[in-house]
């Protein structure tokens, strides 16, 4: 009898160890990819009672796209936040942008898990696919520009020295030139008609 109760009790427990066993095969997991422009490391700082991801930190180099796996075994909703640390020619430098991240573990009624992953940025609004840390342009030292106060300056009149000159003035010259050459005709023949008249009474005086 008891040989019959302990060979039932074996049996139950590996029968338990089967059930643990195929419920931990039935684990979802997260994939969240991550960009660093330049080049840096991101981290993963998960909050309380939040699984661990396969890697805290990780190495993500220019143009290549780094991914954080994390594996989820019961219903819930977990937090994340990830930052980066920029590393290039430059140096090294913590990034501006920060992302929260967001997962929530759902179970279907035939025990299968899903999941439904929200990224948001403390920078841009939205929720983005991915985890993308770009490089913030620094300020510019410049003073900004002031706007003028003087008043506008009126244009002078046409005609006034130093005024640019607009239009065509081609016709106005051609009746300067042609003015100039009457007045030279004219007095042409004031001149010639005094002279035929000096002549003419010489002539008759003698």
């Amino acid at each position: 009898m008891r040989k019959c109760l302990t060979g039932s009790l074996i049996l139950l427990l590996l029968l338990f160890r089967i059930s643990v066993s195929a419920f931990a095969a039935e684990a979802v997991s997260v994939d969240i990819p991550v960009v660093i422009d330049g080049g840096g490391t991101a981290y993963m700082i998960p909050e309380v009672n939040s699984p661990l991801p396969t890697d805290n930190a990780l190495r993500v180099d220019n143009g290549r796209t780094g991914h954080f796996y994390i594996n989820f075994t019961e219903p819930g909703e977990y937090h994340y936040t990830i930052t980066a640390r920029f590393s290039d020619a430059d140096g090294e430098r913590d990034a501006d942008e920060t992302f929260r991240l967001t997962v929530t573990v759902y179970e279907r009624e035939d025990g299968v898990l899903y999941t439904v992953a929200v990224i948001n940025s403390n920078q841009n609004e939205g929720k983005p696919d991915l985890v993308r840390f770009r490089e913030t342009p620094e300020p510019s030292t410049e003073p900004p520009t002031e706007p003028s106060t003087e008043p506008p300056t009126t244009p002078p009149p046409p005609g006034t020295p130093g005024t640019p000159r607009t239009g065509d003035e081609s016709h106005l010259t051609r009746y300067v030139l042609a003015a100039m050459m009457a007045s030279a005709g004219l007095f042409g023949l004031a001149l010639l008609y005094t002279v035929n008249t000096d002549k003419l009474i010489k002539e008759e005086r003698l």
